[in-house]
């Protein structure tokens, strides 16, 4: 068993049952739970995860870097080194095509959530992120990426249980199926619109962009991977252009 197949199984699934029993077998926290949708689905997921590991869409402040890389591990979809690996490395690369680990073309199930298991993503190459591998703090977060979620979930239950359930729980284990519904909806070309002509199926849809931080933006995503701002008409709006801000380095 891989180190891959080993965090599923210690960490991913464990956290979505925890989570899932969480949601029905304790009282509610809406204060809690909206700020930690912000900070895992928007901040953690969206932001770092996507547009800063793997599409450098911004160069972030330099004493945000770590905090924020190890932010987006805690949203519990992977460390950012193999997030990368398998997002700009092979589904941008082979989007909705042979080699795409995710594509509905295979599946809605295996859009979904069969894909993780595939020994396509849990036997990654680096080829195309040669630019993590050499970034020895991305090294220590994928090394230690069990005992970074496990850890932080110790220390946090010891100080309060509740605020660690509804804010980081909760949120991150939401945050992997975010993505997973982006995945599945704005690639079948069911619904939602195409504003360029790619060669994938990607597609926008604006309403549910707005509850994935601007991720369901998706045809205008794929078009030019190297824009922060998914969003390309009036139509449109990208939620996570609220973040830039605060995090972006200012060029002088």
């Amino acid at each position: 068993m891989n180190k891959q197949q080993l965090y599923l199984w210690l960490v991913f699934w464990p956290v979505q049952i925890l989570a899932l029993l969480g949601m029905f077998l304790t009282s509610p926290n809406w204060l809690y739970l909206f700020l930690g949708w912000i900070t895992f689905c928007g901040l953690g997921s969206a932001v770092i995860l996507h547009r800063y590991v793997s599409h450098r869409t911004f160069k972030l402040k330099n004493w945000l870097r770590k905090p924020l890389l190890f932010l987006s591990t805690l949203c519990i979809q992977g460390s950012p080194l193999w997030w990368a690996a398998v997002h700009r490395g092979m589904h941008h690369e082979n989007a909705d095509k042979e080699g795409d680990p995710h594509s509905p073309k295979d599946g809605l199930l295996h859009a979904y959530i069969g894909w993780i298991h595939s020994k396509k993503v849990t036997e990654i190459k680096t080829d195309k992120i040669r630019d993590i591998i050499k970034d020895k703090f991305h090294i220590w977060l994928y090394r230690y990426n069990n005992h970074i979620i496990w850890s932080t979930f110790i220390l946090g239950c010891l100080i309060n249980f509740e605020f660690t359930l509804w804010f980081w729980i909760i949120p991150a284990a939401w945050s992997y199926h975010q993505e997973s519904l982006v995945n599945v909806l704005c690639h079948t070309g069911k619904i939602g619109y195409k504003s360029y002509n790619t060669t994938d199926k990607a597609v926008n849809i604006p309403l549910f962009a707005l509850l994935t931080w601007g991720q369901a933006l998706h045809n205008n995503h794929h078009y030019d991977t190297e824009s922060y701002n998914f969003a390309k008409k009036k139509n449109e709006f990208d939620p996570s252009i609220i973040f830039l801000p605060f995090i972006k380095e200012k060029v002088r």
